[in-house]
């Protein structure tokens, strides 16, 4: 089953590009639009160029060639800028004599658009910039090593906003998103009553599951020796597994990265046996007879692909599996045949080394549709048991999530 499971999960990773495609329509700088498609899973960093797969081609597209272009509810636009390029390294920094800059052509994301509006361009660090009367400018705020901030966003603003008596004095405005948007957002009222535009700011959701499923086990004893010897009857076997799960998101805007957790109550369970035969007269039969049931805590982080909320979305798991034992049905025993005369001793199951608590990592992936969930998850070869007698586990979960809140 290992070799089936790796298999299945390398050709799924191998098609991860293909799934990350998003579908996109751009302003090209000669009046044309053009849509296609992208490879778009969020930027950290961003993009210098955009690659477009069209019905015609797949073409590069430079900030030159490009007006701008929504995606996934973002909005970027090509803007020449004189971009601050003042060496800022946190491990070496200076007290500067001299601001750097370069002029460029880039791609801004618009946080907000009216009669003022607010940029960001992020590269090794985030810089904001405002335009205003179609002059565009990016506001300063730079660390110096013995000295305070260098804070000339602050001047910068009570210039370019003192037509708004408001918002005349900006000294108590942070150098961050939230609070540069509030105050361009406040100066549009002052100004023209309303944002054109006005980057999305989805609140935090909360999901409630009720899962039940299938679990599919292989089990295996490693160590040599004696207990190497044990022949594992039903090798594989399968066992339900029921429980609750809860999701919220990480990435808000796009919903696209989530935190999933989940209690899940799992049972175990395989018989084995081995005979140590010392004379066709003399031997010794063992018989293992292993139940135990944990309540097993996921903690997993999903990647959803796609943009279609309520349709259907593929998405991948990736997490960890704490398990704590609730229930241990297990037996031993031995059976010493001696010349006919039969002699059985009780024995703890595997050593008494049954562990009461393992940590699983875990791996899956699956497909959503509106408010139920199926999935195919894997966990890496937890211990059943430690020394001396270590034994081990492989699990492929089949799992249904019903939306219940």
């Amino acid at each position: 089953m290992k070799s089936y499971i790796t298999f299945l999960i390398c050709t799924f990773f191998l098609y991860l590009p293909v799934l990350n495609a998003q579908a996109i329509e751009v302003k090209l700088v000669d009046g044309t639009s053009l849509k296609g498609i992208v490879k778009y899973s969020g930027w950290v960093k961003t993009p210098a160029e955009i690659e477009i797969k069209s019905d015609k081609e797949t073409a590069i597209y430079k900030p030159s060639q490009i007006l701008g272009f929504d995606i996934e509810g973002d909005r970027y636009l090509s803007k020449t800028v004189d971009l601050n390029i003042t060496k800022q390294d946190i491990q070496n920094l200076s007290d500067f004599k001299e601001l750097k800059s370069v002029r460029k052509q880039v791609f801004l994301k618009v946080i907000v658009q009216g009669n003022a509006n607010l940029y960001t361009y992020k590269d090794n660090r985030t810089h904001y910039f405002v335009e205003k009367g179609g002059e565009i400018i990016e506001l300063i705020r730079l660390i110096r090593s013995t000295r305070s901030p260098f804070n000339k966003y602050v001047g910068q603003l009570n210039i370019l906003l003192s037509d708004c008596q408001k918002l005349s004095k900006n000294e108590n405005v942070q150098f961050n998103k939230t609070n540069l948007k509030r105050t361009i957002i406040a100066y549009n009222k002052c100004q023209s009553g309303e944002s054109s535009f006005i980057e999305k700011k989805h609140p935090i959701q909360f999901s409630l599951y009720a899962i039940g499923g299938y679990k599919l086990t292989s089990y295996g004893i490693d160590n040599g020796g004696f207990y190497g010897n044990y022949q594992i009857e039903n090798e594989s076997n399968g066992a339900p597994a029921y429980g609750i799960g809860f999701d919220f998101d990480i990435l808000q805007r796009t919903k696209k990265l989530q935190f999933y957790a989940e209690f899940l109550l799992q049972n175990y369970k395989f018989e084995a046996f081995y005979r140590d035969q010392r004379l066709p007269e003399q031997y010794i039969d063992y018989f293992l007879d292993v139940d135990v049931s944990y309540l097993e805590i996921n903690g997993l982080v999903r990647y959803n692909f796609g943009n279609d909320l309520n349709g259907a979305r593929v998405f991948v798991n990736a997490g960890v599996n704490e398990a704590v034992q609730v229930s241990d049905k297990s037996t031993e025993y031995a059976n010493s045949v001696f010349f006919g005369t039969e002699n059985r001793i009780e024995r703890e199951p595997l050593n008494g080394d049954i562990v009461t608590n393992r940590i699983t990592f875990l791996l899956g992936a699956g497909l959503r549709y509106k408010f139920v969930s199926g999935e195919i998850r894997y966990g890496f070869n937890p211990r059943f048991s430690d020394f001396p007698t270590i034994s081990r586990t492989d699990n492929l979960n089949f799992l249904l999530a019903f939306k219940v809140l």
